[in-house]
């Protein structure tokens, strides 16, 4: 690539206003930006040419360089068309990573991937604030960087970037789908069925995830979950050194070991190095809410543990983190009743997790648009997780979801399950009136049944009572957000107000 290339940016988002910035700072004269829409809200810079609209996309033969933005597939036919005669294909991303001077830590996953990123990311910051890791020289000044799907180019620091700095990516499976270069440290964390509405299946989806290791080499490291029966699929596709993670001390039984490993056993989270294995910190002191985040956590352990980050670090930062905006993210109590806005939550795995995070009586609100995903397993946990009190559900999903409950209704065993309340909006806002209204009836009776399930449609009863003075609703929705919200920080932002206005 030279300065006379003619270059096509495609869509003028985060990455592609970060990537023109960058071409125009150094000297790339032909460059024109492609975007689906009829106007842009800024005015380009003089030079640059501009091809929007529903045709965006005609022609990308023409250019010599293309740089695809993660909504656009590698496999779109405009894109494989310019391919196929020659053109370039790139990204944003596959430019970082071939010019970045430094370590890399990428992370990727279907959900988990922004907290453990910024976890990693704040405990190298403090780190290298506090020379607390081995190879610490005096005077020498290191520095951590945070980018990627997380919502901040990399493109915008490459340039300040030194030898000696750790730079941590949080890598969308978009981002991986055209990498010719992996990160020195890929973490994958949980894989599950997401994006089917981008992805033909849940194999294609699981092959776009594998690029993260495609390009490593011998002294590059890979981070996997043996807790995982995916892990499976991935650990021969590792190239350079494994480290095992297993936050449910499933991998002990397994017989995991080796450098690197890092697990929870009664209660503690541990480290295994140079055969033997020390702890790390306690499992109560984590700050963030969820059995899910201790995965995140040790995630980010292993990742830290490679450029030596003391204990004392680690604990000093965990202790203190708790968790990023619309993940699980406390709102308000009013009248006894904790609020949680969890609208990152955009499928049934993370809205499970949800609802394993608490032991009160919770009320969920769930719902939004359709992604094709199966809501069989979802629904089976709402039925039987005891303090899982009841279910209000909105959007566009709302029917397919009321199915899937009742369809498991009729499959549970005598014994099984626990009193659900079932009830459907046709928005948020009276989503919330009514899940404040369930919880705090609950408060009001003092108790909760719990014990084989009680369905409030048949009028069953059950005698097992439990004695409460606490609830939770919970906004953990299962579902992306398109169809009545802009994005899912428009829905958590718009939750948080409907709340704080309770």
């Amino acid at each position: 690539m030279n300065q006379r290339s003619k270059i096509a940016v495609l869509g003028y988002g985060v990455e592609g206003k970060s990537m023109l910035k960058y071409l125009l700072k150094h000297k790339y004269s032909n460059v024109t930006v492609c975007d689906k829409r009829v106007h842009l809200d800024e005015k380009m810079p003089n030079g640059v040419s501009v091809r929007l609209g529903e045709h965006y996309l005609d022609d990308l033969g023409d250019f010599d360089i293309v740089f695809r933005s993660p909504g656009i597939t590698y496999f779109d036919p405009s894109i494989v068309a310019a391919r196929l005669a020659g053109a370039q294909i790139t990204s944003p991303t596959q430019f970082f990573l071939n010019n970045c001077p430094c370590t890399v830590v990428g992370v990727t996953g279907t959900k988990g991937k922004g907290t453990t990123s910024t976890l990693i990311y704040e405990i190298l910051k403090e780190a290298f604030a506090s020379g607390d890791y081995l190879m610490a020289m005096k005077g020498r000044k290191r520095h951590a960087y945070l980018g990627g799907n997380i919502g901040n180019s990399p493109i915008d620091f490459l340039d300040k970037l030194k030898g000696d700095d750790v730079v941590v990516l949080e890598m969308s499976c978009f981002q991986l789908g055209d990498l010719k270069k992996s990160p020195h440290v890929a973490v994958l964390l949980n894989t599950t069925s997401d994006h089917l509405d981008y992805y033909p299946d849940r194999d294609e989806y699981l092959r776009a995830k594998e690029l993260i290791l495609a390009h490593q080499d011998e002294d590059d490291l890979a981070i996997l979950n043996q807790d995982y029966e995916y892990s499976k699929y991935y650990e021969p596709q590792v190239r350079g050194r494994l480290s095992w993670i297993s936050p449910r001390g499933e991998g002990l039984k397994n017989g995991m070991d080796g450098d690197g490993a890092v697990y929870t056993e009664e209660g503690v989270i541990m480290y295994s190095h140079s055969g033997k294995s020390v702890m790390v910190m306690p499992v109560r002191n984590v700050a963030l809410i969820g059995s899910h985040n201790i995965e995140n956590v040790c995630s980010a352990i292993a990742a830290v543990k490679e450029f030596g980050v003391s204990d004392a670090v680690i604990e000093k930062v965990v202790k203190k983190f708790k968790g990023l905006p619309h993940r699980l993210e406390f709102v308000r109590t009013l009248n006894g009743v904790k609020y949680y806005n969890d609208s990152f939550s955009t499928n049934p795995q993370t809205s499970m997790a949800a609802v394993d995070s608490f032991d009160v009586p919770t009320i969920l609100i769930a719902g939004g648009s359709d992604k094709g995903l199966d809501y069989y397993e979802w629904a089976r946990k709402i039925l039987i997780k005891p303090s899982l009190q009841g279910v209000v559900l909105f959007g566009e999903t709302s029917e397919k979801m009321w199915d899937a409950i009742n369809t498991a209704e009729k499959k549970l065993k005598e014994g099984e399950g626990s009193p659900t309340m079932l009830a459907m909006c046709k928005n948020l806002k009276e989503a919330i009136s009514k899940a404040k209204k369930y919880a705090e009836e609950i408060l009001v009776k003092g108790e909760i049944v719990s014990g084989d399930r009680m369905c409030f449609k048949t009028g069953k009863t059950d005698i097992v009572r439990k004695k409460v003075k606490n609830a939770v609703v919970v906004m953990s929705p299962a579902a992306a957000c398109f169809d009545q919200f802009k994005d899912y920080k428009d829905r958590g932002k718009k939750f948080t107000e409907m709340v704080e206005e309770l």
